[in-house]
Parts: structure tokens; C-alpha cells; sequence
């Protein structure tokens, strides 16, 4: 079986801001989910696999930049199937991904369950090459390595953190999170469906009021740059609630 190097990632950036340690994932090109997703995507193209197909990424989604990269790299392709937009109306994340390399296919009246439903079929149609990932990239090996990465922080940098927060929709992240910090409490700010308790894991959950598409005001945005419908919308709620010494992850920007 042939073996692939692993990629060489820059070290992880912390920079403290308003008392807060920020993971500055935003200064990683196609953010934090590469790091994520890039044991799973050796292992699986060492065991044969050719591409990649994934159903569940929202045009604001960072999957389709950090899968495509991290696919492309080892000679792998990755398949999206996303509701259909007019290409004068793609978001800035879908047409970064496309001139990545990703391939997505477009779906009329694509919501989720009809997204996730023709990656499965075309998952289907030839299982042995193909792999299909789950919402949130969300895998063992994708766990692990967050908890990997994220359990070095305090002695790596020399820092005491007093709690951990990120967002979260499928919750991936903050359970990698919650295995590499077991003695402290994690919070996670929901910004998309609910969130099922096995997604949630131990997490204190707090939720946005802010739509899943809806972009954070001027004013609540961190002094940073940070998703404005996604990691973002953390951060108000941070700063009414957050500990002195919390850790904040910002997958990206």
C-alpha cells in the first residue's frame, strides 16, 4: 500500500485580543478544516480512494476550499452537490473553490436532505473510489486531530486557558475541542440547525440570533477577521459572557 507525506502545515497562530487567546486559523489559506481533513484524505487515497463527495456545504461553507485543497494536493478530486445559484451570484467561498479545482455539481431547490441525497447516489455509483463525508467533515480521525492539535496550546505557547469556545453546526469541532480540554468548560455558540445533544457533546450551548445566512452588524464583529456568518457570531457573545483567558478558535475568515 503506498504511503503518502503528510502536509506541511504552518504552526497555528494565538494572538490575545479584548483578554481572549484567538486561534487565527483566518491566516491559513482555506482555513482550519484543512488541517481537520487531511489524515482522513491520506488514508483514504492510500486505501484507493480517487475522490472525494461531499452533500452538506452551504455556499458560505468553508468545506468546498478546504477539502478541494487538501484532496488536490495528493491527486484525489472532490465532488460538491450544492443548491444551484446563478454564476454572476456565487459567493466568494464558491468561487474560490472552483478555482481550487473542486467540481460542484448544482441542484435545482437544493436544500439540504436533496444535496445530501445525490451525493449518496453518486457515492453509490461507485463505492470502491469514492468517499462520501459527512456534515461537518465530521469523522473519528477528523476528532482526533483537532484534539491532537489543540492539546499542545497551553504548553506550545506558554498560556493558561481558562475556558474554550468556537461555533458550531455539526459540532465537530467543538467535541475534538471537548476531548483536548476534558477538565475545562466548553462552549459552543450555535449558528446553523439545531444542534442534537451527540452533537453538542458536554458543550455549554448558546445559541445566535442571527439566521444562518444573516451577517454580523459592524459593530459585533471581532477585531479580526472572522466569517461573518459563521465564526463571528461568537464573538458578541464573547464579550457579554466569556471568561478573562478564554480560548476562542476562528477556523477562518
Amino acid at each position: 500500500m503506498m504511503k503518502l507525506e503528510p502536509y506541511s502545515f504552518p504552526k497555528i497562530v494565538i494572538e490575545k485580543h479584548e483578554g481572549i487567546y484567538v486561534v487565527r486559523e483566518d491566516l491559513l489559506e482555506g482555513g482550519s478544516k484543512r488541517r481537520f481533513i487531511d489524515r482522513y484524505v491520506r488514508e483514504e487515497i492510500e486505501k484507493g480512494a480517487e475522490e472525494f463527495v461531499f452533500g452538506g456545504a452551504p455556499a458560505t461553507g468553508y468545506a468546498p476550499m478546504s477539502l478541494t485543497l487538501q484532496a488536490k494536493h495528493y491527486g484525489a478530486n472532490a465532488t460538491f452537490f450544492m443548491a444551484k445559484r446563478s454564476l454572476d451570484n456565487l459567493h466568494e467561498y464558491q468561487k474560490k473553490a472552483l478555482e481550487y479545482g473542486a467540481d460542484i455539481r448544482w441542484v435545482p431547490n437544493g436544500m439540504l436532505q436533496v444535496t445530501k441525497k445525490r451525493a449518496l447516489d453518486y457515492y453509490n455509483e461507485d463505492p470502491v473510489n469514492r468517499r462520501l463525508l459527512q456534515l461537518g467533515l465530521d469523522d473519528q480521525r477528523v476528532r482526533e486531530d483537532i484534539r491532537d492539535l489543540a492539546k499542545t496550546i497551553e504548553t506550545d505557547y506558554n498560556i493558561n486557558i481558562s475556558e474554550v469556545w468556537s461555533v458550531g453546526s455539526s459540532g465537530t469541532l467543538t467535541r475534538g475541542l471537548q476531548m483536548a480540554f476534558p477538565d475545562k468548560d466548553v462552549h459552543v455558540v450555535s449558528v446553523g440547525h439545531t444542534m442534537a445533544q451527540y452533537e453538542v457533546g458536554r458543550a455549554i450551548l448558546h445559541k445566535s440570533h442571527l439566521k444562518f445566512t444573516q451577517e454580523v452588524k459592524e459593530e459585533d464583529m471581532p477585531p479580526f477577521p472572522s466569517v461573518p456568518t459563521y465564526d463571528a457570531k461568537a464573538w458578541k457573545i464573547m464579550r457579554e459572557q466569556a471568561k478573562p483567558g478564554s480560548l476562542f478558535w476562528n477556523v477562518g475568515k
